[in-house]
């Protein structure tokens, strides 16, 4: 109905929400509702799944910076280090750096990696619900057509080789912060891609059963690792491509 209509019931939200709301859920739910608006809007113009993704993650990643950093209530350093630390721990990374120093950069990845996740679930929520109505969308990649430029499996790679040679380096704190903040970028990022790869053959495989279990896994020390490199041979050798290949040629199994 375009965005002019879509305005009544989202002031009317608002308006009510500051009757019955705390400030922190009153900016939640406008957040909500610009995301809902830029989102429709782009929609009814028939924006590409791309630039709808781009915007709203834009307004996500904006919501979840200012209810972190401005509007924490009793914010505590302390609770932000041992969340690093656990974060650490559980990606298995043991490091000597003043953790001190990494809260700020991990605080902004998590941010950035809680704003992508909420993105492809309102996509694809938002895909599956207006195609319900009969809405004219674009219609999404599969998880075989999704995958990453070579150049990035490289890049991880050698982030990777500089993030293990730390030792011998001899990198002050500093550049051992940001090559922190790298490796767990490009460590996400592989796991990412491990786990689509895997996933795209269980369900090949027609074993979807499996795929709960293989989200708990990217959760698990050493396994996750696993599904990194993984995610590295899939960037590199294309090896959704090959599966993919091997569908429309009737020949899964030759790789």
């Amino acid at each position: 109905y375009g965005v002019h209509n879509a305005l009544v019931p989202s002031v009317s939200m608002l308006l009510l929400s500051f009757m019955i709301s705390s400030p922190t859920t009153i900016f939640y739910l406008f957040s909500c509702i610009v995301v809902g608006l830029v989102y429709g809007g782009g929609v009814r113009k028939g924006w590409k799944n791309g630039t709808l993704l781009v915007f709203s993650g834009i307004f996500t990643f904006f919501s979840y910076l200012v209810t972190t950093v401005l509007l924490a209530a009793g914010y505590d350093p302390a609770e932000d280090i041992e969340l690093v630390k656990t974060i650490l721990e559980l990606m298995n990374i043991h490091t000597g750096i003043d953790l001190m120093k990494t809260v700020t950069i991990i605080v902004v990845l998590v941010a950035v990696l809680m704003s992508v996740l909420q993105t492809m679930c309102i996509h694809m929520i938002g895909n599956i619900l207006l195609s319900r109505l009969h809405i004219r969308v674009h219609p999404m990649n599969n998880i075989l057509s999704i995958r990453a430029s070579k150049w990035n499996g490289w890049l991880i790679l050698v982030i990777w080789v500089l993030f293990y040679s730390g030792n011998v380096l001899k990198l002050n704190q500093e550049a051992s912060t940001i090559l922190l903040g790298a490796y767990l970028v490009c460590k996400v990022h592989a796991i990412a891609c491990g786990a689509m790869c895997i996933m795209g053959l269980l369900v090949l495989l027609r074993k979807r059963a499996f795929v709960l279990l293989l989200m708990i896994a990217v959760f698990v020390p050493y396994v996750q690792d696993v599904i990194a490199v993984i995610g590295i041979a899939d960037i590199l050798f294309l090896l959704r491509d090959k599966m993919k290949r091997g569908v429309i040629n009737g020949s899964f199994g030759k790789f």
